[in-house]
């Protein structure tokens, strides 16, 4: 008996792997401004280094990077066959991907808290997008190290804006107990190293600190905070579903790197470099990838996320300049304004830009 469904199977062409001959086959909306000179560059550029563990590609604003982002992804799903991960910093940037890839066919899920990870994502049929803390949480879906939890294992993950994630990606890996929201704990971090900022003549400082009159900041003396460290475990263990259960996984095995920074606001215990290896779906991940209009200082990249310092040391880039002349900067002080108020003039078109969006 002929196995019709074997026949049909063996006739089916091969997914393509190049983004560019995917861009291609999908369909294209009426109205795109995006520059396919500046995609088609980056896009060549990385399929030539795509198995590199770490890649950072540089696009300016207009120049079709959330396109460039979903096409590398369905790439690494049609060539691997397996699960493709999109963060973006913010949930309204999440909305936006997720609108790219319905315009352009892309298939896309967006992660759902409270609910289990879908199936298309899985199969390795469909990019999960979702904001940084979706990965980066110490109660991961992903999989945390040491918490008994099987982990999810990525084709690719792609970090997009990562100039603007690279804090909200440090505030995952840091606890911070608020002075108003939980004083008693406040008060007795506080109080446990009064005595070490007396040693080093900062008692004044500090007082005013903690008193809510100064608005400086002050770091915990590296030798006290090691030498309280068994207390200082203990206690915060007692505590901290209370404040922040999302952060103590990453902590509670790596204080004796931390900074511990008291202002009169809160007290923060922050890793040195945050531990992303406990995440083994980023950490193990064959294919990082970078995305970036901007970054001022690109050694950040290293030093949050553990990236290669030579993929840092080489971006890819465009030479086109699409996006560039979108950008328009404004000094009114050496404007002729007749004599206008600047100031008045600055808040009304900020609120007019909070209000109707980018265009004047």
């Amino acid at each position: 008996m002929v196995d019709f469904k074997k026949l049909r199977e063996s006739k089916r062409k091969p997914k393509p792997i190049h983004p560019r001959e995917i861009f291609n086959s999908l369909p294209k909306p009426p109205a795109s401004t995006i520059s396919t000179r500046a995609m088609a560059e980056v896009l060549d550029a990385w399929f030539r280094q795509r198995t590199d563990r770490d890649v950072v590609i540089k696009l300016h604003t207009g120049g079709g990077k959330t396109l460039v982002a979903l096409l590398m992804a369905q790439s690494v799903m049609n060539e691997l066959d397996e699960p493709t991960i999109y963060l973006a910093p913010t949930n309204q940037l999440v909305d936006q991907v997720m609108a790219k890839s319905q315009e352009y066919g892309i298939p896309t899920v967006r992660y759902v808290r409270g609910q289990a990870l879908a199936s298309e994502f899985f199969d390795g049929n469909a990019v999960l997008v979702g904001a940084y803390e979706t990965l980066f949480n110490g109660r991961s879906k992903f999989g945390v190290r040491n918490s008994g939890q099987d982990a999810v294992k990525a084709g690719a993950i792609i970090l997009d804006d990562a100039h603007v994630a690279l804090s909200s990606v440090r505030d995952a890996f840091s606890l911070t107990v608020g002075a108003a929201k939980h004083p008693e704990v406040y008060s007795d971090l506080a109080g446990r190293f009064r005595t070490a900022f007396r040693e080093v003549g900062r008692s004044g400082s500090f007082a005013d600190i903690t008193s809510d009159k100064d608005y400086g900041v002050m770091e915990v003396p590296s030798w006290a905070w090691q030498r309280k460290l068994p207390e200082i475990e203990r206690y915060l263990a007692s505590k901290v579903d209370a404040i922040d259960p999302y952060v103590w996984p990453f902590l509670r095995d790596n204080l004796a790197v931390c900074h511990c920074l008291f202002s009169r606001r809160s007290v923060t215990i922050t890793p040195i470099f945050p531990p992303v290896d406990m995440l083994p779906t980023f950490d193990e991940c064959p294919r990082r990838i970078y995305m970036s209009a901007t970054i001022a200082d690109d050694s950040e990249i290293v030093r949050a996320f553990g990236a290669s310092p030579d993929a840092v040391g080489k971006p890819i880039t465009s030479t086109s300049l699409a996006g560039v002349g979108e950008r328009m900067i404004l000094i009114p002080e050496l404007m002729k304004l007749g004599g206008a108020p600047i100031t008045p003039m600055v808040k009304d078109m900020a609120n007019h830009l909070a209000n109707h969006g980018r265009g004047l």
